[in-house]
């Protein structure tokens, strides 16, 4: 194996991070038997690369990717899971979740009744994402991990209902723990992201860590993904450290953590580095454990 990614894999290892194979299935999958072949060829060949700990298979299950029916998101974990058991043994599974209606206060007994009317909402909008099918779909055991996404509501928002930020998030993942904690391992993500610089307000850096980092932690959650350390998005580049890599004070606060025993992971794409692979990875090494690394599949 040669090119950025050979390269990459070496020196994330040397550096002590946890790899994850980063390898959406599910346009593979829906392409038919033969594309999804391939790409479990693909990843059988990079799942033996030492330091390889699993392979993320999804990105956002069942909320963009044209999977909308749930019977048809099982028979995905279904193949899939079982696919990738015989690809890449002893290498944990992970299935990548965003579950909009955690974030209008599922845990709350005293929930507004604007919340209320936002979640039926969301149900009626994304069915295949409802919590009753999310926990038919972890009890289908595809993956060892669940990274959730609870999709926060604007503060704004919040402040409409009667509490915060930390409160929304808090009740977001006492409830997920509570449904699926027996399931699976589960994981937060959190969009840490800015474009441009954000080297300035320290204190705001500080609360958006507590509520997107400090909070699922303490509920149970075991690690968190911090998405992401570089990516084009919507137009702009999206990015945890300034360009550069310069620090800021959001990063400086995932360093901190790191050092204190939290498991952070981000997202690189070998391909696309902000300086080069080598600085970059030196770099996101000080703040994270794991780092995902993007494996062209689809």
């Amino acid at each position: 194996m040669t090119g950025p990614l050979a390269a990459t894999l070496v020196e994330a290892h040397r550096l002590g991070l946890r790899i994850w194979l980063e390898a959406d299935l599910v346009r593979p999958w829906q392409d038919g038997p033969a594309r999804l072949h391939a790409a479990l060829r693909t990843v059988r060949g990079l799942a033996r690369e030492p330091g390889v700990v699993g392979v993320k298979f999804t990105e956002a299950l069942g909320y963009a990717d044209g999977l909308t029916v749930p019977g048809r998101i099982s028979r995905f974990l279904t193949e899939v899971g079982d696919g990738l058991a015989g690809a890449a043994p002893g290498r944990l599974r992970l299935l990548d979740l965003a579950v909009p209606e955690l974030s209008c206060l599922p845990d709350d007994p005293t929930r507004p009744h604007l919340a209320t009317v936002a979640a039926a909402r969301l149900r009626g909008r994304y069915p295949q994402l409802a919590l009753d099918n999310v926990h038919d779909y972890l009890r289908l055991g595809a993956a060892e991990v669940a990274q959730v996404a609870t999709l926060p509501r604007s503060a704004a928002t919040y402040a409409g209902w009667g509490v915060g930020d930390d409160v929304a998030q808090r009740s977001a993942w006492s409830a997920t723990v509570r449904y699926w904690g027996r399931l699976t391992r589960l994981y937060a993500r959190a969009d840490l992201t800015h474009p441009g610089d954000a080297s300035g307000d320290a204190g705001a850096a500080a609360r958006r860590l507590h509520t997107a980092v400090d909070v699922p932690l303490r509920a149970g959650a075991e690690a968190v993904d911090a998405w992401t350390w570089r990516r084009p998005y919507q137009g702009w580049v999206a990015r945890l450290a300034d360009p550069g890599p310069r620090t800021n004070p959001l990063w400086d606060g995932l360093v901190a953590r790191h050092a204190a025993g939290a498991r952070l992971l981000t997202h690189l794409d070998p391909a696309a580095p902000e300086r080069t692979v080598r600085s970059d990875l030196a770099m996101i090494a000080t703040a994270c454990t794991d780092v995902y690394l993007a494996v062209g599949v689809d």
